[in-house]
């Protein structure tokens, strides 16, 4: 039929009129809030915005509106309403003016602008040189002000570190451009960090040391990190085989592994003191701290390694950058003041309360610095695994029962097969040095004291 007549089918749904009508009538909406138009949150992943794009052009596009309503004046409005659409991605599915709108008017000094339009035409500044990857779609420009927007939940980011004056940097471009590609639709982002921009990131968070430098990051909720050895190529080809399998085995962690992150006193107290559980401490100095991440990450294996003993033993995260933990840290465990290296806390299994063990804070597993945290935690592994073997009989993933520390819940699904846990870490002569008696009180994270070597 003409444009005018309806096609047979369903009806158009009155929810569905009513959302074509009112974006319509909100149309140049993508300037003010292009997240809103998406919707999506602002800390939305860039597979997040692809996905919410293709959904909403299913739903607004003219073409697609079947049915008694989708006469010619509902076809208008909804071409009004994808539009917006279109607009609204193209400007958060471009890394660069993505970047640009979150950060519009929003530095001291700077005008405000309303709209991203407003900035183009009157905020805009120069493009600064060195920018490798601007204007690239599939790569994330990162910054220490968008990190914690972009790097969230259980996003896993690929991120490449580099300088503009460094050669192989440049020599690297390339195959990361042709990773990227490769990555895109998988469940791994893709992000580059200009260090003579971001300096601070790369020094005081990630202490990088050399240049290009590939590394896989979690968010600050999971504080994981995982670098790729400089020796190893950095073909396409070998980095992606290395992406995938830590992003495969960090995906299973996720969902996993258990290891209660503590955030105060009473809780330490609740979950560690009182419980007659053996329990594994990973006492860390921040989350902006690579080697409190590794640790981590490491601490993360072990959790999922211990599962089978069901709730025989535990570990815990005790982040001293905490407020709540700033005793427990620093007067009850009596760590030496920030910067610190990770420290690792073994808890006996049994009563080990105020009553019944006044002051006990555990034994350290070894002094930091002197044994690398990802070898201590696999020694540990072994070592309790081995101790309290009678519980692995006991468990519920022999016999069908609950194990004796297990609380009476119900019996979860099967999981899926662990893949094989890729412990890391440096080797001990690569561990930094001369910070675990720290100076001064300072405190880690974003304000942290440079620890390099």
């Amino acid at each position: 039929g003409g444009d005018g007549e309806e096609k047979e089918g369903a009806k158009v749904s009155e929810e569905l009129i009513k959302e074509i009508t009112q974006r319509a009538k909100d149309a140049g909406k993508w300037e003010e809030d292009p997240y809103l138009v998406l919707g999506v949150p602002v800390s939305a992943q860039a597979k997040d915005i692809r996905k919410a794009y293709r959904t909403l052009s299913l739903k607004l596009h003219p073409d697609k509106l079947q049915g008694v309503g989708a006469d010619a004046g509902l076809r208008d409005l909804a071409k009004v309403a994808f539009m917006d659409v279109v607009a609204a991605y193209e400007l958060l599915g471009d890394p660069e003016k993505r970047t640009a709108f979150d950060d519009m008017g929003s530095g001291e000094g700077q005008a405000q602008f309303h709209t991203f339009w407003e900035w183009q035409m009157y905020g805009k500044g120069k493009t600064e040189p060195g920018d490798f990857y601007r204007g690239e779609p599939l790569i994330s420009k990162l910054t220490a002000a968008l990190w914690p927007k972009r790097v969230t939940g259980d996003a896993i980011w690929l991120v490449e570190f580099y300088a503009p004056w460094c050669s192989a940097c440049g020599t690297f471009v390339k195959p990361y451009k042709s990773i990227a590609r490769s990555l895109e639709h998988e469940a791994v982002e893709v992000g580059a960090v200009n260090c003579e921009k971001d300096k601070e990131m790369c020094s005081e968070w990630f202490a990088i040391a050399s240049y290009p430098m590939l590394m896989l990051v979690g968010s600050d909720e999971r504080g994981t990190q995982q670098m790729y050895t400089q020796t190893n190529s950095k073909d396409a080809e070998s980095v992606l085989k290395w992406v995938r399998e830590v992003a495969e085995e960090w995906g299973w962690l996720y969902a996993q592994a258990k290891m209660p992150h503590i955030t105060s006193e009473a809780m330490f107290d609740e979950v560690v003191l009182n419980s007659e559980a053996l329990a594994l401490a990973v006492f860390s100095d921040g989350l902006h701290c690579s080697p409190c991440r590794t640790a981590v990450t490491n601490s993360l294996r072990l959790a999922a390694s211990l599962k089978v003993l069901g709730g025989a033993a535990q570990v815990v995260l005790v982040n001293c950058e905490e407020k709540g933990n700033d005793a427990l840290c620093y007067q009850r465990a009596k760590l030496p003041p920030p910067p610190h290296l990770p420290q690792l806390r073994l808890f006996r299994r049994g009563k080990k309360d105020a009553a019944s063990a006044p002051g006990y804070m555990g034994e350290m597993l070894v002094p930091p610095g002197d044994t690398p945290p990802h070898v201590a935690l696999q020694v540990a592994e072994v070592v309790i695994l081995a101790a309290l073997a009678e519980h692995i009989q006991a468990n519920s993933l022999s016999t069908g029962e609950r194990g004796e520390f297990e609380d009476d819940t119900v019996v979860p699904p099967p999981e899926q097969p662990r893949p094989p846990p890729n412990w890391n870490g440096p080797e001990a002569a690569d561990q930094p040095r001369g910070i675990s008696q720290g100076r001064g009180r300072s405190g880690g994270g974003m304000k942290r004291a440079a620890i390099g070597r």
